[in-house]
């Protein structure tokens, strides 16, 4: 039967003054899950989305949130967002000195719990956590930025982290997060992945009023 697929938009797209109405579309169209980055300026040259924004988000929807730390030392930065029962916490397991105690952590908050692998990082991280895993993001760009530019080896290593993870347990979800198009995106859940973090690459977060045609086109794409 296979995994449902999802969209997971990425909020830190859309102006501030858009979220409210995007919330109305999210849940009219109901979403499992909203993609929210969070940056230090030191993992990544960027810094983005805080305390106050993810505590703003949770007052406009009851639907999970995301949380994707791209930050070093992720286990500094959990306690201080106020998630609920269901929200998804994900960190790079290069960023900490305990990736298999955090992800511990993280279930224990009652959240789900994943693992984002970016390029150049080595899948071999995945296979002592995969006990922990809930999901995993293959980040299909370097990690920091909107709109890049897809990097080559994408198709392949989701695969082989498809079939990792399908020699565990194929009910843990692969999530490719950069560059989700409508045609990579096509490509990338033919390669294994069945949730896509949407930006400004899908056209879905072009503006709450075309949010429906986009996100429409973009599910009869993947069939």
């Amino acid at each position: 039967m296979g995994l449902n697929k999802f969209i997971s938009p990425s909020i830190m797209v859309p102006k501030i003054y858009e979220y409210e109405e995007y919330m109305k579309q999210f849940e009219q169209y109901k979403l499992s899950v909203i993609h929210f980055d969070v940056m230090d300026g030191h993992f990544v040259p960027n810094i983005m989305l805080g305390t106050s924004v993810f505590s703003d988000l949770k007052e406009m929807t009851e639907i999970p949130i995301d949380i994707h730390l791209m930050v070093n030392e992720p286990e500094k930065y959990i306690s201080m967002f106020t998630t609920r029962k269901d929200d998804w916490v994900s960190f790079h397991p290069e960023t900490t000195n305990q990736p298999y105690r955090l992800l511990q952590t993280i279930k224990d908050m009652g959240c789900r719990a994943g693992l984002v692998i970016s390029p150049g990082t080595p899948i071999s991280y995945l296979e002592e956590c995969l006990d922990q895993l809930d999901y995993v993001t293959l980040m299909t760009v370097n990690p920091g930025f909107a709109g890049q530019t897809l990097v080559p080896n994408s198709f392949d290593k989701l695969r082989r982290i498809r079939q990792l993870l399908d020699s565990f347990n194929p009910e843990i979800d692969l999530v490719v997060d950069g560059n989700t198009t409508p045609e990579n995106s096509k490509k990338m859940s033919e390669s294994g992945a069945n949730g896509f973090v949407v930006g400004s690459a899908s056209k879905i977060l072009k503006n709450p009023s075309t949010f429906g045609k986009y996100h429409d086109e973009f599910m009869a794409v993947l069939g």
